[in-house]
């Protein structure tokens, strides 16, 4: 018998049917080997020896595993083909070495960019070792963050000033504040426009008013009601005009490349409101039954298979004229990006297949984009025109664009949010020398715009572009800042620092500033894909970094709380105060920041003779969250003496569970009646192990859970199959009530 290991029991069993008879497929459950949890499990001062533990309830997966190496003549390890995979079979070949299980039993590394029968007999057929340069880079990795987690996280704990910090994270995090401090520091400026209603034969249409007097009229040239005044003083309409140029060119737009991790998290949280981790979760559940290719990379190249069968689906189902002459070629941008892996596209193009769900919606998202990538250009037509009036004094602007051929937009533009490309404006048929009426003058004032807070796909574009984080973390970082509570997310989807962000971001910027310095950490990540390639050591990649960390570290731990907290009001002082200034209502004094077990907050200088206090986060997403919000049919929210509650003005109802942003009119409805809806269980999947079905509660008595075969499993939040069935499958039975 042979022995094939994976990471998900769902792939198991796709790939099982694949290979038939003389064959036992098994799953790890992700990793099954973590390190200790204390201190002292990388040596810093014995070259970063590691020590590891089989982590907690993988116990009962390490012995399946062993038991079936016994009676397997080969062992195939065939976790996922990347960094976190290649550790995966790393760990547990040294488990089978250690326990001696092996004897002559030969062991073999595969792995495949998809579950296609194709691609899993090909990957036995062609086997390899482990790749030392990957595990290298993963052993960096997890030391680093470990480093990182035992040496900095408790400076903040025992200071209250935040949960943890993490080496990316805390990046993310910055970027998130220094973005709200460009906000709050930005300054509208005045500007004006002035357009036209241009008449040629009765078809009307809008023109730019680009020079006046002589004068070229930019963005921002008139910025005033009195400079638009001297310019509507000369011209009084109806006017006079003629078509004085007109430039007609032939434009082409090439279809965008094919999904990698970052732009279809990016793309499914614009079209189809999906966070990073949902976009992951579902794609994992497409790789795993053999819908897609592998979900985690940066590459944009597709093998010459599927290209070949991309271009025979276009060339049957759309025509010659669709299809170019030639493939189209993608160049990845990501310089450290492995060409060996492609991007991610659907296993078969032979039509949809049969899908339902969260789960169409993501396949289609792929299957649209990946034959787009080799269909031909769109084309258009575009037309400028210059309308000059009589009287010389003033040239108008107009521009319109007409689609000649769809191109790629034929399959791509079937999702809503490209809707937009059918609103291109249209110009009738006209001349030089054509009479122009001008019937109105339209002035518009305007104002410079912030910059706008980032969304989920804004922010991971913005670190993919700083080179920080990889295809893997980025939906564990948004997961992350937000689970503990550094941002927050407002009713437009987009993120702004809590208190406790800026908190830990003031904190970390003065002393720790390598570790929120972008250029540093996306060397960090430059240097760990350098040991994934066999360009740089293991110790020294690690040497290098600690040495730094441990000043920082060294020095950090002998500032003074007083020096911190002073340190924190510096930097946000003007966030807590603005122009108001920082003096106490009530007693005049200086008002500044306090750290407390419960998070922190606003007090006076002159405590305990003064007990003025502000709670922090009342005023976080550019709104006083202590104001009454009108939610509509007389019923507002708002924030008591004990919390937040909605009213209709003659019954109150507690709302704690939910802030401005969170609440809805239906829902305060719901509370004030008294009512609660029953909630029915959403179906997860059938457990592979015992093959019962695992429901998922949102609400209990304890909060969500998840339950199957009269087990029962406390959760944050809905599990994806595989940590739905491992958490049953690894409940440990409470002895608490068990009968003597």
């Amino acid at each position: 018998m042979n022995l094939l290991i994976v990471e998900s029991p769902s792939k198991a069993k796709t790939i099982e049917k694949y290979l038939g008879r003389g064959w036992r497929v098994i799953a790890s459950v992700g990793h099954v080997r973590d390190l200790i949890p204390e201190n002292g499990s990388v040596d810093t001062a014995h070259n970063f020896e590691m020590h590891w533990q089989i982590m907690p309830g993988k116990e009962k997966q390490i012995k399946l595993i062993t038991d079936e190496v016994k009676k397997a003549d080969a062992v195939y390890l065939a976790s996922d083909p990347d960094r976190e995979g290649e550790a995966i079979a790393w760990h547990i070949l040294d488990i089978l070495n250690s326990k001696k299980l092996l004897g002559k039993t030969p062991v073999y590394r595969v792995a495949f960019h998809e579950i296609t029968k194709n691609a899993v007999t090909d990957a036995i057929a062609h086997p390899r070792e482990i790749d030392s340069n990957l595990v290298d880079a993963y052993l960096v990795r997890r030391a680093l963050d470990y480093l990182i987690g035992f040496e900095i996280s408790p400076l903040l704990w025992r200071r209250n000033l935040g949960r943890s910090a993490g080496r990316v994270q805390s990046v993310a995090v910055k970027l998130v504040v220094d973005r709200e401090r460009e906000i709050e520091d930005f300054k509208p400026v005045e500007y004006w426009s002035v357009t036209a209603d241009c008449n040629l034969n009765k078809s009307v249409f809008m023109a730019n008013l680009v020079a006046f007097g002589g004068k070229k009229i930019e963005k921002m040239t008139l910025g005033s009601q009195s400079d638009v005044d001297a310019v509507l003083s000369k011209l009084s309409v109806p006017l006079s005009a003629k078509v004085s140029n007109i430039d007609k060119k032939k434009l082409s737009y090439k279809p965008y490349a094919p999904f990698t991790t970052s732009t279809l998290q990016q793309e499914a949280a614009r079209k189809l409101y999906f966070s990073s981790k949902k976009t992951m979760s579902v794609a994992q559940k497409l790789y795993e039954s053999g819908f897609i290719t592998y979900m985690r990379t940066d590459a944009t190249n597709l093998s010459a298979e599927a290209v070949g069968e991309i271009r025979n689906f276009i060339g049957k189902n759309y025509g010659d004229k669709f299809l170019p002459k030639s493939p189209n070629i993608y160049v990845t941008k990501s310089k450290n990006a492995q060409e060996a892996h492609e991007a991610i596209r659907p296993t078969h193009f032979d039509g949809m297949v049969e899908l339902s769900g969260d789960e169409k919606k993501l396949y289609d998202l792929i299957w649209k984009r990946t034959i787009a990538c080799q269909m031909t250009n769109a084309e258009f037509d575009s037309v400028a025109t210059d309308i000059l009036t009589n009287d010389g004094i003033a040239t108008f602007h107009a521009v319109g664009r007409t689609r000649t051929f769809d191109g790629f937009m034929k399959v791509y533009i079937e999702d809503k949010d490209d809707s937009d490309d059918e609103t291109d404006a249209k110009l009738p048929v006209m001349n030089v020398g054509d009479d122009i009426v001008i019937d109105k003058i339209n002035p518009d004032q305007h104002f410079t715009q912030p910059p706008a807070r980032y969304t989920e796909a804004s922010l991971v574009k913005k670190m993919e572009e700083l080179g920080i984080g990889r295809p893997s973390t980025y939906a564990t970082i948004m997961s992350t800042i937000v689970d503990r509570k550094y941002v927050e997310q407002d009713r437009q989807r987009r993120f702004h620092p809590t208190s406790g962000g800026w908190v830990i971001a003031a904190y970390l910027s003065k002393y720790f500033s390598d570790l929120v310095d972008v250029n540093f950490t996306a060397k960090t990540e430059d240097t760990l894909d350098d040991v994934s390639n066999g360009k740089t050591n293991k110790l020294s990649a690690l040497n290098d970094f600690w040495s730094n960390t441990e000043n920082m570290i060294s020095g950090a731990k002998g500032v003074k709380t007083t020096d911190i907290i002073n340190e924190i009001n510096r930097f946000m002082n003007k966030h807590l105060f603005g122009e108001s200034g920082d003096k106490c209502p009530k007693c005049g004094g200086k008002l500044g920041i306090k750290l407390s077990k419960y998070g922190a907050f606003v007090g006076c200088e002159n405590y305990p003779n003064c007990d003025y206090t502000k709670r922090l986060g009342v005023e976080e997403a550019g709104e006083n969250k202590n104001e009454p919000r009108d939610l509509g049919d007389g019923i507002s929210y708002r924030i008591g003496k004990f919390g937040p509650y909605v009213t209709d003005g003659t019954k109150n109802a507690s709302a704690k569970k939910y802030t401005s942003e969170t609440i809805t009119l239906e829902i305060a409805k719901e509370l004030l009646s008294g009512e609660k809806k029953k909630v029915e269980p959403i179906e997860i999947g059938k457990n592979p192990k015992t093959d019962k079905m695992i429901y998922y509660y949102p609400t209990g008595r304890y909060g969500a859970y998840i339950s199957s075969n009269k087990v029962n499993v406390s959760v944050k939040e809905q599990p994806d199959l595989e940590t739905a069935a491992d958490l049953i499958n690894n409940k440990k039975t409470s002895t608490k009530f068990r009968k003597k």
